[in-house]
C-alpha cells in the first residue's frame, strides 16, 4: 500500500468555539513495534470530544490538541512485533491518545486493562459485512449500552424503562439493545424526524418534549412510574426524573449534554437508585469481554445502524456545533 509521506489532520490549538478547529498539515507517522498504521476512512466523534474542545472534560485538555478516538479504516502499515494484522485489513480503533481525526492514525497493539490504567488503543478486526459507518456506531457505544443496560441496571425482559437522548449515538444502541431484551422502551424526544427514528429504531412509546411536562406523560403510559431511567442528557432533566421513576427505581445518570445541574436528593420523595457510570470500571471484569462478544453476534444478526451524518474534515466545526446543540440523530462521522 502506497503511504504518501504528508497528511491532513485536524489541531486544536486554542480551547474555545468549534471554529477553533482547524485542518493542518503533518507528517504522517510511522508504525513501531507493536504499533499499525491505520489508513482512515470515517473518524467517529464523540460527545467527549465537545468538551475536551472546549476545557471542560473531566481531563485537562493540553494543546495543541490532535481529536478524535475512534476510527475505522485499512491496516496500511505495520510494526515490527505484530503479527495479529496484516497490511489491507479492515479494522476499527479505539485509541485513547487520540489523533484519529486525520488521514491516517497510529494504533497501538498492546492493551492494558486495570482498573487505574487507560488503554492506549484497541483494535477489532471488521467482518466483511459491517461497514466502516457501522463499526463506529458500535465500537464505543454498544459496549457502554451493553454493560449499562446489562451489567448495571436490573433491567430484564418486560422491565420499563426510559431513555433519554435516544436518537444520539448512545441511546439509539441503548434502545436497541433494550428493544431485544424485551424492555418495554419509551424515549424522549423533540421533533417529528426524532420521534421517527426512534419508533423505527425500537421505541415503542415516543414522549415528545415539546408537548408538555414529560413525567407527567410517562405516567400516563406506565402508571406509577418506569422502573429504570437512562439519561445522557443532564440538565432539567436530572430532577424530573424521580418524578417519571417508580418507587424502588434506578436513575442511571452517564452525560450531561444539556448542562451539570445540582441533584436534589432531598426532594425525592420515594426510594431510587441513582447510578452513575464509569467504563473504567468494567474493563477488567468478565462483563467488558461479554459485552465485546455480544457486540460481534450482534454484527452477525443486526439490525445495524449506520453513521447519521458524515462530514467532511474540513467541516468539523459544524459537527462540533451540532454536538453542543444536543440536536443529533445518530452517529456523526469525519471524513478525511
Amino acid at each position: 500500500m502506497s503511504i504518501p509521506s504528508r497528511m491532513r489532520a485536524l489541531v486544536l490549538n486554542e480551547i474555545g468555539p468549534p471554529e477553533n478547529l482547524q485542518v493542518t498539515e503533518r507528517a504522517v507517522p510511522e508504525p513501531g513495534p507493536g504499533e499499525v498504521l491505520i489508513k482512515v476512512e470515517l473518524a467517529g466523534l464523540l460527545y467527549s470530544d465537545a468538551e475536551a474542545r472546549r476545557g471542560t472534560y473531566y481531563s485537562r485538555t493540553v494543546v495543541p490538541w490532535h481529536p478524535g478516538r475512534e476510527a475505522a479504516g485499512t491496516i496500511a502499515a505495520v510494526g515490527s512485533g505484530v503479527e495479529q494484522f496484516r497490511v489491507g485489513q479492515r479494522v476499527a480503533a479505539l485509541v485513547l491518545t487520540g489523533a484519529c481525526q486525520a488521514e491516517y492514525v497510529l494504533a497501538s497493539t498492546s492493551l492494558t486493562r486495570a482498573p487505574t490504567v487507560r488503554a492506549p488503543a484497541e483494535i477489532l478486526s471488521l467482518p466483511d459485512s459491517v461497514s466502516a459507518g457501522s463499526a463506529l456506531v458500535y465500537l464505543v457505544n454498544f459496549r457502554l449500552a451493553h454493560l449499562a443496560l446489562r451489567a448495571w441496571s436490573k433491567a430484564k425482559a418486560g422491565s420499563s424503562v426510559l431513555i433519554h437522548g435516544a436518537s444520539g449515538g448512545m441511546g439509539s444502541v441503548l434502545t436497541q439493545l433494550a428493544h431485544a431484551l424485551g424492555c418495554r422502551v419509551l424515549v424522549t424526544c423533540r421533533s417529528d424526524q426524532e420521534a421517527q427514528f426512534c419508533r423505527g429504531n425500537g421505541a415503542d412509546h415516543v414522549v415528545r418534549l415539546d408537548e408538555g411536562p414529560y413525567p407527567e406523560a410517562v405516567r400516563s403510559i406506565v402508571p406509577g412510574g418506569v422502573e429504570i431511567i437512562f439519561n445522557g442528557v443532564g440538565g432539567p432533566t436530572v430532577n424530573l426524573d424521580p418524578k417519571a421513576i417508580a418507587p424502588f427505581g434506578e436513575i442511571h445518570l452517564y452525560g450531561y449534554v444539556a448542562g451539570k445541574p445540582d441533584l436534589r436528593l432531598f426532594e425525592i420523595s420515594h426510594c431510587v437508585a441513582i447510578k452513575t457510570f464509569s467504563a473504567d470500571d468494567f474493563l477488567p471484569l468478565p462483563s467488558f469481554r461479554a459485552a465485546t462478544e455480544a457486540m460481534y453476534e450482534w454484527f452477525r444478526t443486526g439490525p445495524l445502524l449506520d453513521v447519521g451524518q458524515v462530514f467532511p474534515l474540513a467541516e468539523a466545526a459544524l459537527a462540533h456545533r451540532r454536538l453542543d446543540e444536543g440536536r443529533v440523530i445518530g452517529k456523526l462521522a469525519l471524513k478525511p
